[in-house]
């Protein structure tokens, strides 16, 4: 929780400094995926605003005295356009000691006098980074209620209401916006997004999901495209809550709508976890054709997805550029041996060779010199089949040697070596596996030797 948390604090002091003063391939996104988010709804329901706005109010007048002092107090802080032409420069320095000395007589000021006093006294604060400074004092401007305009208070709830949250007071932050809900007749989608940040540094992480679907919602009814950041938001708590459909749902539209190779990524693992393993495959079939794929496992995992689903040339071109252009993938035996195999499936018998000796030549494993010793005589090369064969043997740990027998026997037999087929194929009769089969070949070469010798004495 401390990751998501940290992203959403990010964004949320981002937003609050602000309101205070490709061609991918899509073949996997509907056109239905463009807006309306399919996700399970929140538990709780989004903050609602007033059915209508608060009445005017009759506020006290102001003071032609106040009146005077405070426009002094404003035209020093920022001087008009008029002054500025005379000479004049803002003097906040200058503004604060006035507004600080009027403040000594603050009790003789009727409420909506001191609401604009304390007004620009936080704004100042503000200005000087002072946090606690500038919430107090626009407390004090709320603290005047009823006697200030119903927009004004609104206004102020909704400044303390971010800047409680900029300084991790969340449970304030939401006191406050919650009575500034209660004044205001509507509630733009962005100001959703900044409640449901703060509702989740609250801990209310239903009230957070439900006042940002509703941002999004509300995008979505404008025919908008939401955030990126919003969906980041719904992305990390649905994820966080394990509701990984709805999560997939809202990576797609990411993608969809911010195609960066790290959503496909985030996509291509969701249909993992989801069990959707063709989907999976053909998102990684999709950021490979990106750029996207650059560790082995996945750059062989999509090669066995194609071998699986009988493509071997496909799975043969990914490995051919990994291993021997890209250099993602190593060149060690067990990747070559997989190499060869596929161009051995796709019917590239030439390419499979190249890379079945490369194999062999880097393996101590018997049982690969034997597989290059089978292409080989595939290929009629018995002298380089009968070659590779006795190199398996002198590697050993062969799974099955009598068949490694068999195949040197029919090598040399092509090759007119009687005597050496007939010793190979006695050597595979000794496990019972090839005995029968042995036995045979070993009469029909006795054979062929008496008449490879008549014809000789003939």
């Amino acid at each position: 929780m401390k990751k998501l948390k940290s992203v959403i604090s990010n964004t949320l002091r981002k937003s609050v400094a602000v309101s205070v003063i490709a061609a991918a391939p899509m073949a996997l996104l509907s056109s239905a995926d463009v807006y309306a988010l399919d996700v399970a709804p929140a538990k709780a329901q989004a903050l609602q605003p007033a059915e209508k706005r608060p009445d005017p109010r009759r506020l006290p007048g102001l003071p032609q005295s106040f009146i005077k002092d405070y426009g002094e107090i404003t035209s020093t802080l920022e001087p008009t356009e008029e002054q500025v032409a005379e000479g004049a420069k803002p003097n906040p320095a200058k503004a604060f000691e006035m507004a600080k000395d009027m403040e000594e007589d603050v009790e003789d000021l009727n409420p909506y006098s001191k609401a604009m006093l304390y007004q620009v006294l936080g704004q100042i604060y503000y200005e000087r980074e002072d946090m606690a400074n500038t919430i107090r004092y626009f407390e004090k401007v709320v603290a005047q209620s009823p006697n200030l305009p119903a927009g004004t208070e609104a206004q102020f709830y909704y400044f303390l209401g971010q800047l409680y949250a900029q300084e991790e007071n969340e449970a304030k932050a939401v006191e406050y916006l919650e009575k500034w809900s209660k004044m205001v007749a509507m509630i733009s989608a962005s100001q959703y997004a900044t409640l449901a940040q703060i509702y989740y540094g609250a801990d209310q992480q239903e009230k957070a999901l439900a006042n940002m679907l509703q941002a999004v919602s509300m995008f979505e009814a404008d025919g908008k495209i939401p955030r990126e950041d919003w969906l980041s938001f719904l992305r990390a708590m649905y994820y966080f809550k394990e509701d990984y459909r709805s999560t997939l749902n809202v990576v797609k539209a990411m993608v969809r709508h911010y195609p960066k190779m790290s959503y496909w990524s985030q996509l291509s693992s969701l249909y993992y976890e989801l069990g959707e393993m063709e989907n999976f495959s053909r998102t990684q079939d999709s950021m490979y054709v990106m750029g996207g794929l650059k560790k082995e496992t996945e750059l062989k995992g999509l090669a066995g997805y194609f071998i699986e689903n009988e493509a071997p040339y496909k799975a043969a071109k990914i490995l051919d550029k990994a291993i021997n252009q890209d250099k993602l993938v190593k060149a060690d035996a067990t990747n070559l041996e997989l190499l060869a195999n596929s161009w051995r499936l796709a019917q590239e018998t030439e390419k499979a060779l190249v890379e079945m000796k490369r194999a062999a030549a880097k393996s101590d494993d018997g049982d690969l010199s034997f597989n290059l010793a089978r292409l080989l005589f595939s290929r009629d090369d018995f002298s380089g089949a009968s070659s590779a064969a006795k190199s398996a043997l002198r590697k050993g740990g062969l799974s099955r040697p009598d068949q490694v027998h068999m195949t040197i026997g029919q090598t040399e037999l092509e090759l007119g070596n009687f005597e050496a087929a007939i010793e190979a194929f006695k050597k595979a009769a000794r496990d019972k596996r090839s005995r029968q089969f042995a036995n045979q070949w070993i009469k029909f070469t006795e054979g062929e030797k008496k008449r490879q010798d008549a014809l000789k004495d003939g």
